[in-house]
């Protein structure tokens, strides 16, 4: 009978060390890796959309082929 008293009580504790401790510093780890990954992310997103200083674009807009009028009839 002491023995299954001993024996709940060192699971019990082995529990409240894993859960108090191991878990949270698991759950804290992965937190920080996510949050490394996702400001690297973000910040190859600013360096691809950032130009070169000094370079400029320009397009024009075609107006010879704008396209087709479509006249078209309600239906009711």
């Amino acid at each position: 009978m002491i023995r299954l008293i001993l024996v709940l009580i060192l699971v019990y504790a082995l529990y409240n060390f894993v859960f108090k401790v191991i878990v949270p510093l698991a759950a804290r780890s992965a937190v920080n890796k996510a949050q490394r990954d996702m400001q690297e992310r973000m910040q190859q997103m600013q360096d691809q959309q950032r130009k070169p200083e000094g370079e400029i674009n320009v397009s024009k807009k075609s107006k010879g082929n704008e396209g087709e009028y479509v006249d078209y009839e309600e239906v009711k």
